[in-house]
Protein backbone atom coordinates (compact mmCIF):
# COMPACT_ATOMS: atom_id res chain seq x y z
CA UNK A 1 0.00 0.00 0.00
CA UNK A 2 2.94 2.19 0.96
CA UNK A 3 4.56 1.70 -2.14
CA UNK A 4 1.47 2.85 -4.28
CA UNK A 5 1.11 5.99 -2.07
CA UNK A 6 5.14 6.39 -1.74
CA UNK A 7 7.82 5.82 -4.11
CA UNK A 8 10.33 4.29 -1.30
CA UNK A 9 13.33 5.01 -3.20
CA UNK A 10 13.36 8.57 -3.40
CA UNK A 11 12.77 8.76 0.78
CA UNK A 12 15.95 6.25 0.91
CA UNK A 13 17.60 8.77 -1.26
CA UNK A 14 17.03 11.21 0.95
CA UNK A 15 18.15 9.19 3.67
CA UNK A 16 21.29 8.25 1.97
CA UNK A 17 22.38 12.51 2.21
CA UNK A 18 22.61 11.65 5.83
CA UNK A 19 24.96 11.08 7.97
CA UNK A 20 24.40 7.47 9.22
CA UNK A 21 21.33 7.85 7.56
CA UNK A 22 19.69 9.84 9.80
CA UNK A 23 15.99 10.72 9.27
CA UNK A 24 15.80 14.65 10.06
CA UNK A 25 16.42 15.97 6.97
CA UNK A 26 13.37 13.59 6.03
CA UNK A 27 11.36 14.49 9.07
CA UNK A 28 11.81 18.35 8.31
CA UNK A 29 10.71 17.60 4.97
CA UNK A 30 7.77 15.10 6.08
CA UNK A 31 6.80 18.04 8.77
CA UNK A 32 6.81 21.35 6.35
CA UNK A 33 4.71 19.21 3.86
CA UNK A 34 2.15 18.10 6.88
CA UNK A 35 1.96 21.94 7.86
CA UNK A 36 1.95 23.65 4.60
CA UNK A 37 -0.28 21.08 2.37
CA UNK A 38 -3.71 21.16 3.72
CA UNK A 39 -3.14 25.75 3.19
CA UNK A 40 -1.73 24.68 -0.50
CA UNK A 41 -4.99 22.18 -1.16
CA UNK A 42 -7.27 24.88 0.18
CA UNK A 43 -5.56 27.17 -2.31
CA UNK A 44 -6.00 25.11 -5.61
CA UNK A 45 -9.62 23.80 -4.34
CA UNK A 46 -10.46 27.80 -4.01
CA UNK A 47 -8.65 29.22 -7.00
CA UNK A 48 -10.23 26.44 -9.30
CA UNK A 49 -13.59 27.33 -7.58
CA UNK A 50 -13.13 30.81 -8.23
CA UNK A 51 -11.96 30.83 -11.29
CA UNK A 52 -8.18 32.36 -9.68
CA UNK A 53 -6.23 30.77 -11.92
CA UNK A 54 -3.38 32.29 -10.76
CA UNK A 55 -3.32 30.91 -7.40
CA UNK A 56 -4.69 27.86 -8.43
CA UNK A 57 -1.41 27.31 -10.46
CA UNK A 58 1.19 28.59 -7.63
CA UNK A 59 0.01 26.47 -4.82
CA UNK A 60 -0.91 23.49 -7.40
CA UNK A 61 3.17 24.23 -8.18
CA UNK A 62 4.42 24.00 -4.59
CA UNK A 63 2.35 21.15 -3.67
CA UNK A 64 4.00 19.10 -6.75
CA UNK A 65 7.34 20.11 -5.82
CA UNK A 66 6.75 19.42 -2.21
CA UNK A 67 5.08 15.95 -2.69
CA UNK A 68 7.82 14.85 -5.27
CA UNK A 69 10.29 15.12 -3.03
CA UNK A 70 8.76 13.01 -0.56
CA UNK A 71 7.73 10.16 -3.15
CA UNK A 72 4.23 10.96 -3.16
CA UNK A 73 4.20 10.41 -6.92
CA UNK A 74 0.56 10.31 -7.73
CA UNK A 75 -0.06 13.11 -5.79
CA UNK A 76 2.71 15.26 -7.45
CA UNK A 77 1.48 14.16 -11.02
CA UNK A 78 -2.48 15.04 -10.17
CA UNK A 79 -0.83 19.02 -9.05
CA UNK A 80 1.35 18.89 -12.06
CA UNK A 81 -2.35 18.50 -14.45
CA UNK A 82 -3.55 20.94 -12.36
CA UNK A 83 -1.07 23.13 -13.22
CA UNK A 84 -1.56 22.89 -16.24
CA UNK A 85 -5.09 23.25 -16.61
CA UNK A 86 -4.72 26.34 -14.55
CA UNK A 87 -2.01 27.68 -16.94
CA UNK A 88 -4.31 26.84 -19.55
CA UNK A 89 -7.33 28.15 -17.81
CA UNK A 90 -9.88 24.88 -18.54
CA UNK A 91 -12.40 24.99 -15.15
CA UNK A 92 -13.37 21.83 -16.17
CA UNK A 93 -10.57 19.87 -16.43
CA UNK A 94 -9.81 21.46 -13.34
CA UNK A 95 -13.02 20.89 -11.25
CA UNK A 96 -12.54 16.94 -12.59
CA UNK A 97 -8.81 16.80 -10.86
CA UNK A 98 -9.98 18.27 -7.46
CA UNK A 99 -11.46 15.23 -5.90
CA UNK A 100 -8.75 13.32 -7.21
CA UNK A 101 -6.58 16.40 -5.70
CA UNK A 102 -7.98 15.55 -2.03
CA UNK A 103 -7.89 11.83 -1.90
CA UNK A 104 -4.19 11.69 -2.88
CA UNK A 105 -3.47 14.22 -0.57
CA UNK A 106 -4.84 12.18 2.45
CA UNK A 107 -3.26 9.26 1.45
CA UNK A 108 -0.33 10.81 0.85
CA UNK A 109 -0.87 12.52 4.72
CA UNK A 110 -1.64 9.24 6.25
CA UNK A 111 1.44 7.80 4.47
CA UNK A 112 3.87 10.32 5.31
CA UNK A 113 2.36 10.30 8.97
CA UNK A 114 3.45 6.88 9.36
CA UNK A 115 6.58 7.20 8.17
CA UNK A 116 7.00 10.13 10.79
CA UNK A 117 6.28 8.25 13.61
CA UNK A 118 8.67 5.11 12.27
CA UNK A 119 11.42 7.58 11.87
CA UNK A 120 10.96 9.20 15.27
CA UNK A 121 10.98 5.94 17.20
CA UNK A 122 14.33 5.22 15.59
CA UNK A 123 15.90 8.58 16.32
Amino acid sequence: MMDTVLDMSVVEELLSFADDGDPELVLDLIQMFLDDGPTKVRAVVEGVQTGDFDRAERAAHSLKGSSGNLGAKVLSQICELLQVASRLKRPTEAQMLVPQLQTNYDAAEAALRSLQAKYQQQG
